[in-house]
């Protein structure tokens, strides 16, 4: 019977905190002697990271979505958090296209994460009712912890937040850090330093004309970029570029839903030779080929053109560090010490 495989892609903020002490010598501890605060994050259903918030007040929950440009807020949420809505000519998008839905608009007067409060937030509306499945809770591997069964989303942390504050994900040990100063380089070369004394290497990000954070990679030794997706809780491959590169399509895997915009496309599994992200490889790597939409890929640009993103499966399992500020992905080894 075919599954439906849990995809997902997706100002001025004046921030506040309350920093409280922490012990040395781990990242936790090198990072707020740098002035940043941390908010704890759960991990649910389909891999999706998600951060406990308090949205005007009111109690959500906010996926961790580097793959969406902007933060959204499900349109059933509205009522919940308060919100006034302007409507949009703009259509909702995502993975597999665009749809008939158009955005909403709305300013959040406080989001409230850890010990940290982000205000006056400009947030896009749209309908994400499909990000909260009726589903079981399952393990997800043996370095990242067991996921949540039904804790509900409000809606997806974007990345020009997470930009603008500095934000450094920590996606195998759960943690979201927060700059209220904004992106510092001196941050961002105080978590270098770190990391390469533990045996990470260091992708650099680019933003792309799209809004979405690209590396370098290549698949079985052809040269790609790939988008840096949090949201998504598969790696997943334009079908097309698959081919080109040599990978064969192996076994029927269902459906995937393509996030925001709620459409749906046939997706199948691979198995890639090796997989290249910057200078960090892994061999035999199993991904989600699909038929993804132009308007992500930008394959009509070679400069920009992508094979699709890199999603949770591959983070969490090598031990992923996003510093969204600093522009840089750091990966290591799950049997590195």
């Amino acid at each position: 019977m075919n599954k439906l495989v849990p995809i997902f892609l997706l100002a001025m903020v004046t921030p506040f905190c309350a920093r409280g002490q922490q012990p040395g010598g781990t990242l936790t501890g090198t990072l707020a002697s740098q002035g940043l605060a941390g908010a704890k994050l759960e991990r649910r259903y389909g891999n999706h990271l998600l951060v406990p918030v308090s949205i005007n007040n009111r109690r959500g929950a906010l996926m961790i979505d580097t793959g969406s440009p902007y933060t959204l807020i499900d349109r059933n949420s509205v009522n919940t958090f308060g919100l006034t809505v302007e409507k949009t000519d703009s259509s909702v998008g995502g993975l597999f296209g665009r749809a008939w839905e158009r955005y909403g608009t709305s300013k959040v007067k406080s989001i409230a994460m850890g010990n940290c409060m982000v205000t006056n937030v400009p947030v896009a509306i749209a309908d994400l009712s499909g990000m909260n499945p009726d589903r079981s809770a399952i393990a997800t591997g043996s370095h990242i912890s067991d996921s949540k069964a039904m804790a509900h989303f409000n809606g997806v942390l974007g990345a020009r937040e997470m930009g603008k504050f500095g934000m450094i994900i920590d996606c195998t040990r759960q943690m979201l850090y927060i700059n209220p100063n904004g992106a510092s380089s001196a941050v961002s070369q105080s978590l270098a330093s770190f990391l390469s004394g533990r045996g990470f290497t260091r992708v650099p990000m680019r933003l792309n004309t799209n809004a979405h954070f690209d590396v370098e990679g290549a698949l079985n030794g052809h040269a790609t970029r790939f988008l840096v997706d949090t949201g998504s809780a598969t790696t997943l491959i334009d079908t097309q570029v698959a081919v080109k590169s040599g990978t064969g399509v192996t076994a029927l895997a269902g459906y995937g839903a393509g996030g925001a915009g709620g459409l749906v496309e046939g997706v199948n599994r691979a198995s890639v030779k090796e997989l290249a992200i910057g200078n960090f490889k892994l061999a035999n790597a199993e991904v989600v080929v699909a038929h993804i939409s132009g308007d992500i890929l930008l394959s009509k640009s070679a400069a920009e053109s992508n094979a699709g993103v890199l999603g949770q499966d591959y983070l969490a399992t090598n031990f992923a560090v996003i510093d969204m500020g600093g522009k840089a992905l750091y990966l290591r080894r799950p049997d590195s010490r």
